[in-house]
Formats: structure tokens, sequence, C-alpha cells
């Protein structure tokens, strides 16, 4: 392991203003889908984005949803993300800061959990899922995108990456870990 959550903050406030464009080479709208199909996603639901980033997820899952939580650690993707769902006329999403380790939501406050390419970049992968866990109401969904293993070692300098990813094994044995289950 490499890095900090300061480093992965820091690295976040300084790629703010290039991030949207960044992202395109590593994901597109089909982590929303992936995450909106596994989560069974309608009109009633709350549901937090973790890591929110420019809020590019929130900006997709929010037509969908009742209300999107979305919050990052990162105060300039935040101001990035307000600006970027004002342009998209999203009024459904409240953004917050808060940390991985403690999310600022009350337990069993939301339906499904999202995050999007933060798992890697958490201290404690199996703290941030069992946060999330307990920010989700009994039944509801922690989907999470972008954990599978790789060797690219030089994105823990270029993209502050505290983790290259991870085993299968080691996903489900947070997922265990923080109490969840796989969906039937």
């Amino acid at each position: 392991m490499a890095g900090s959550a300061k480093d992965v903050q820091a690295f976040f406030e300084r790629v703010t203003t290039d991030w949207d464009t960044m992202r395109l080479a590593y994901y597109d709208e089909r982590v929303i889908e992936s995450m909106a199909a596994v989560s069974n996603l309608d009109a009633r639901m709350t549901v937090t984005d973790v890591g929110t980033g420019t809020g590019f997820v929130a900006a997709g899952i929010a037509p969908r949803v009742k209300r999107v939580v979305a919050m990052d650690n990162s105060p300039a993707m935040l101001e990035m993300a307000k600006k970027n769902l004002g342009e998209l006329g999203v009024a459904n999403v409240d953004l917050l800061e808060g940390d991985v380790r403690a999310l600022p939501l009350e337990s069993s406050s939301v339906d499904a959990a999202f995050a999007n390419m933060v798992l890697h970049h958490a201290e404690d992968p199996g703290a941030m899922l069992r946060e999330m866990a307990r920010t989700v109401k009994p039944g509801g969904v922690v989907a999470i995108v972008d954990e599978v293993e790789h060797s690219y070692e030089w994105m823990r300098e270029e993209h502050a990456d505290v983790w290259l990813g991870f085993k299968k094994a080691q996903v489900e044995g947070f997922f265990r870990e923080a109490g969840l289950s796989a969906r039937k």
C-alpha cells in the first residue's frame, strides 16, 4: 500500500478541472448502467454516490431516483460537481464533504450506495465497505465499480492509487466482513 487519504485528496484537488476529460480513458456511462441494473433503481429511492468527484454518476442516476446524496473528500471536486449538475439542470442531488471512513450519513438512511473508482483510493477498503453498508437500509444495495486487480504501478504516482485493485476473493471478503451478501 502507498499513499494516504491526504495524498488522494491532494491529487483530486489538483486535477479537478481536467478530471471529466481524464476519466474518459477509464470509464463511461456503462458504469452507471451497471450500478442501476444491480440496484433496481426507482423513483422512490435515495441513493448515495460515494466519491462523487465531478458528479458524473450522480448526474446519471438522479433522473431515476428521488434523491442522490453525493459525497466526496475534495472541496474542489464538489465545486465542479455543483457546476456540472447545475449546467445539466439536476436539482435532486445534495453535495456533502466527507471521508469514506466515516460517511456523513445516518445509519440506514439510503436505499443504495454506489462507488465508482473509489475503493482503490481507500486507505482501508474494508472500512469503506462497512461504512457504505451502515448507511444502507436493510435489503438495500451496495455497488462498487473498478476494483479489479491490475499491475499498473505508475497509477500510484500519477493517480494517487493506494491499491492496484483487488482479487475477487478480497472484494468478496470486504463485502462479507461488512455484513453484505450477494444479491440473488
